[in-house]
């Protein structure tokens, strides 16, 4: 991709997404999934080749080197602004964080964190082993089911202002914590990881981010005020420190959004948090958010619905999905001390699958332990495009749905 045809993409995708975004709010559902249909729409056209004229097709073919399901491969750059997205999302999610509120949620997102876990494994290994599969492949479809997409409701809640309430602080902790689980538990299935480096990983980065950097970051920005005072220095110093928050997060257990939730947590409580949170939400929102939610539409794959037995499959993975998350987060949410229906919105905004679904199939599928056989690859591979498409669309109307009731007393509110 020449770089005339990398600026006409991101101006492409940009407009439309924003189109798309305004177009669902009118119909009153989450601009988020404006943004990942319209991403499903432009992936599968690449994907396809449909044709709209010899001008248009060649610049589509050109734009994109088709290696795989995901139109957008090879296109390194478009890949690393959609990361940076989701990063900045979480890091707003963080910023955006009452850490005392997140301290009284504690419970409930432990508790409903390990049931969100341990039920969809279980009913998932129990399916699999039902439908006949071994052992091993039963328990890699059980860990596909046991990681939420965390971007995807935190965007929802943001975008229908719950965010900061008990359930949206307990929800955003609790899917934290479920992405280390399903690492863990992926390293655990394919035999060929360390768990106990992982746990090692883990630690350092916890004393790391929450022990030193909470007593020296307020230092670090009051140097920066009073040595660095040119224009926009503590934003650039602070977008730093997510990013190095992130590299310590990829680099030690492979996820860097959850390095930069904690360095919002970390900056959440400092007087700087004022100074910067209006230019990330505009740096965020503006450009990297909507291009992450595009790219993920356009790796979903709407070929894999016509394969019969992975529409089989994948039938068996999105129940044991969907009910596996509402029980399991739902009920350990009762358990720690949510009243019911706040329990169902834990358990419905924990229903979609992306990030570490695809990410521990693709570990499952290219360890030298082979869990997965050969010949169930495919179906495997196609199975699990279906429920991630499936629960990535379905989240956000039925989120919002289940935050009904405070909507409307918000709405009655506002209007008086």
């Amino acid at each position: 991709m020449d770089f005339a045809s990398f600026l006409f993409t991101i101006g492409l995708v940009l407009i439309f997404a924003k189109i798309f975004d305004v177009l669902l709010e009118k119909v009153n559902l989450p601009g988020v999934l404006g943004e990942i249909i319209f991403g499903i729409i432009i992936g599968n056209i690449v994907l396809y080749g449909f044709y709209f004229g010899p001008a248009v097709n060649t610049w589509l073919h050109n734009w994109v080197q088709i290696r795989g399901p995901n139109p957008f491969s090879g296109l390194e750059p478009i890949h690393y602004i959609a990361e940076l997205g989701i990063i900045m999302l979480l890091f707003i999610a963080g910023l955006d964080t009452n850490v005392e509120q997140l301290k009284s949620t504690g419970k409930v997102a432990t508790i409903s964190t390990v049931m969100g876990v341990f039920v969809p494994l279980v009913i998932g290994w129990g399916s699999g082993l039902a439908l006949g599969y071994s052992m091993h492949e039963s328990f890699v479809m059980g860990v596909l089911l046991t990681a939420t997409s965390i971007g995807v409701t935190v965007r929802t809640l943001m975008d229908i202002d719950m965010l900061r309430t008990d359930v949206g602080a307990a929800s955003l902790s609790a899917s934290v914590m479920d992405d280390f689980l399903g690492i863990a538990l992926i390293i655990f299935a394919v035999g060929t990881g360390n768990l106990i480096m992982f746990g090692v990983n883990l630690t350092i980065f916890f004393v790391v981010t929450l022990i030193a950097a909470w007593y020296y970051m307020p230092y670090i920005t009051k140097f920066v005020s009073k040595y660095i005072p040119t224009e926009r220095s503590m934003l650039g110093v602070l977008l730093g420190v997510m990013l190095l928050f992130s590299a310590l997060a990829q680099f030690s257990f492979g996820a860097a959004i959850e390095g930069a939730y904690f360095a919002g947590i970390v900056l959440s409580r400092l007087p700087a948090k004022r100074v910067i949170t209006q230019d990330v939400k505009a740096i965020g929102y503006g450009f990297l958010i909507p291009m992450f939610f595009v790219y993920t539409g356009a790796q979903l794959d709407i070929g894999v619905f016509a394969n019969i037995n992975a529409l089989i499959l994948a039938a068996v993975i999105l129940i044991a999905a969907i009910f596996g998350k509402i029980l399991g987060r739902g009920i350990g949410a009762r358990i720690g001390g949510f009243n019911w229906h706040k329990s169902w919105q834990m358990g419905i905004g924990s229903i979609p699958r992306m990030e570490v679904a695809l990410v521990s199939l693709t570990v499952a599928i290219t360890a030298p332990s082979h869990p997965i056989s050969k010949q169930h690859v495919p179906l495997f591979i196609a199975a699990t495009m279906v429920f991630v498409t499936v629960t990535t669309l379905l989240t956000p109307p039925m989120l919002k749905w289940s935050f009904r009731k405070e909507l409307k007393e918000k709405e009655i509110k506002n209007a008086s």
